[in-house]
């Protein structure tokens, strides 16, 4: 049979039992000596004080629930913000405000225009660099041609060893370096080498010198008749005079 904590009487616990019993406000308690934690106590305050707790845990959590989705950070930062705009008074920060707009627009302004710049020179770059190597092109495979040499092998040397400059009437003359990047003295009296000056110089040279015909054929063995573009005097001479006509080059 359980024994009960609490008795109104001690007639309804069995004789050897009662001094077990102490009386307390009317009511007889049952006297327990607590061991490792466990003990004979009035909990009703304690479940009163448990419920209380977590009726405010449950409402805690539907409060932190709606703010879920919240940067703690970010809300203390905006939290922060706001304060400093409260202090703003409209009437005598106006002009300051519209300041800042206006330095934000500008430094908008700024980018978008240093980007559209940029992209423009890069454009105009890439035109030059287009431009350059077609009038070298045009101007030395006409010199080439005229000297009866293989437009097919010679072409690559005479280019690598000359530039476009532009004059100050906005035409564009072809120099010939050296390996420095320095104009080459064509004779003594200082002039600069032109491009005929640089491919006579070429043919006087034992490693170009079979690279020329003096019979009419270039350097590839065909017939300068036979006009088909390619390393022969005659399509060198085609294409030579389409380029010098397109960039009002003189065919020397």
């Amino acid at each position: 049979m359980a024994l009960k904590a609490v008795l109104t009487s001690l007639d309804a616990a069995p004789e050897p039992l009662r001094e077990h019993y102490a009386e307390k406000d009317g009511k007889f308690y049952l006297s327990v000596d607590a061991v490792d934690g466990y003990a004979l106590e009035d909990v009703t305050g304690l479940k009163s004080a448990l419920g209380a707790e977590r009726t405010k845990r449950e409402q805690l959590e539907a409060s932190v629930v709606k703010f879920k989705d919240l940067d703690p950070d970010k809300a203390r930062a905006a939290l922060t913000e706001l304060e400093e705009l409260k202090k703003i008074d409209p009437s005598k920060e106006a002009d300051k405000i519209a300041n800042s707009k206006f330095e934000a627009a500008k430094a908008q302004l700024l980018e978008k225009h240093g980007e559209e710049i940029g992209a423009r020179e890069e454009r105009i770059g890439k035109l030059t660099g287009a431009v350059d190597k077609l009038v070298r092109q045009a101007a030395a495979t006409s010199a080439i041609a005229e000297a009866k040499g293989s437009i097919e092998l010679l072409l690559p040397h005479v280019l690598s060893s000359t530039r476009v400059k532009e004059t100050e009437d906005g035409d564009f003359v072809v120099e010939v370096v050296d390996a420095k990047g320095n104009v080459r003295i064509g004779d003594a009296k200082g002039s600069p080498m032109d491009l005929k000056g640089l491919i006579s110089e070429m043919r006087a040279s034992d490693t170009y010198a079979r690279a020329f015909d003096g019979d009419g054929h270039s350097g590839t063995g065909k017939e300068a008749d036979k006009g088909d573009g390619g390393g022969g005097g005659g399509g060198g001479t085609d294409r030579a005079s389409h380029y010098a006509k397109k960039f009002n080059l003189p065919i020397n």
